[in-house]
């Protein structure tokens, strides 16, 4: 690894050679002089970029998960093992396609200095940040030298904004001893399954018999399953919504799902097709995409596999009487049933609000815009 000239160094360089050759040519003993003096700048400048600092780079990004248009705050603690004071450098983080230099100044012999700096969350997504490099200029900013930085990839989640929503009243329960799911919460209603006793568990709950047999203390795992749970459903199809249309689709489906969760109640995210995973449902809506093509059929065949029980909320472009048909039908397995259709803004379409009898139909062109209606709907 060497230095490599910087815009500055190149400049300089053609215009030793030029002074060089005109002195020559034209016979002006300055212009070598002058030639002879930029050279040695070059020179000087190489040899200052040889010395690369030894230091140790940990860098941090705190939130991990923030939302569009807000800022993380990235942190590089830098640590000098050495005896010798290290001068000041640069510290280039790439984020995601973009590099941000951070200055980190002069560090004292075995210590460590701590810098920060802004990490805008400008799209959603999962955006890496690093690798770290660091580079070393000279005082003349002729030479840079940059020397990767070993060390685990950080990632930032970007979440879709979201905007303030009431969340869904709650649904029915078709089935008070329902299937017991993943996301039941621990109860007193429906038994689940014996287990060994974990202090704070209610005495009242040891299994005596299964106690006697195995010679340890055993509970009965009681679950809830009559919390009602509000079901969303994104259609990503990209007949259903245009690029724009889309995003705010994606920031009400993040809106909603935000708004049952701080209530306290359980939320269940589907997304038509294409589901991209994640640990987290607003994960799941930082990395999903718009499909190509696809029916209408796609959309109304997931929601009728869907467990019924709760509310249901379906967020498409699509609103058809033939496919809101399809959709009222739902009423007898969720309740309430809402239908939130992002038309976008060159749609000509009426927006505001229709209600039925357990059907809601919310038709907005934009995120703000239809989160204004729902909490219309629901105020």
């Amino acid at each position: 690894m060497i230095a490599r000239p910087t815009p500055a160094g190149w400049l300089l360089a053609a215009l030793v050679v030029l002074l060089y050759a005109a002195g020559l040519l034209l016979g002006y003993p300055a212009l070598v002089v002058f030639a002879v003096g930029g050279l040695a700048l070059l020179v000087l400048g190489f040899v200052v970029t040889l010395g690369r600092p030894r230091v140790r780079l940990r860098r941090t990004v705190e939130p991990a998960r923030v939302s569009v248009g807000e800022v993380a705050h990235g942190r590089i603690d830098v640590a000098n093992p050495g005896r010798r004071p290290v001068p000041a450098f640069d510290a280039v983080d790439a984020i995601g396609p973009d590099a941000v230099a951070v200055h980190v100044p002069a560090v004292g012999a075995g210590a460590t200095v701590t810098v920060r700096y802004p990490v805008p969350a400008r799209r959603r997504g999962r955006i890496p940040l690093g690798p770290l490099t660091v580079r070393r200029t000279d005082p003349f900013g002729l030479f840079a030298l940059d020397q990767r930085v070993p060390g685990e990839e950080t990632v930032l989640w970007v979440h879709p904004r979201r905007h303030p929503v009431r969340p869904v009243p709650v649904g029915i329960v078709l089935d008070y001893e329902g299937r017991s799911t993943a996301d039941a919460r621990p109860g007193t209603v429906t038994f689940a399954a014996l287990r060994e006793y974990v202090a704070g568990d209610d005495p009242r709950h040891i299994n005596w018999r299964a106690t006697a047999r195995t010679g340890t203390l055993i509970v009965r795992d009681h679950i809830d399953t009559t919390e009602p749970t509000t079901t969303v459903v994104l259609d990503n199809r990209s007949d259903a919504l245009d690029p724009d249309a889309f995003e705010y689709a994606v920031e009400m489906a993040a809106s909603v799902v935000r708004a049952v969760e701080e209530a306290g109640r359980p939320a269940a995210l589907h997304i038509v097709t294409h589901d991209p995973g994640g640990p987290t449902a607003l994960d799941r809506l930082a990395l999903v995409g718009r499909v190509s093509g696809g029916d209408p059929v796609q959309m109304l065949d997931l929601v009728e596999r869907l467990p019924a029980g709760g509310a249901l909320v379906v967020i498409t472009g699509n609103r058809e009487p033939t496919v809101v048909g399809r959709l009222a039908v739902q009423r007898r397995r969720f309740s309430p049933v809402v239908v939130v259709a992002i038309l976008g803004a060159p749609d000509p379409g009426d927006t505001g609000l229709r209600r039925r009898a357990g059907l809601a139909v919310v038709a907005a062109r934009t995120g703000e815009e239809a989160a204004a209606t729902w909490n219309r709907c629901f105020g």
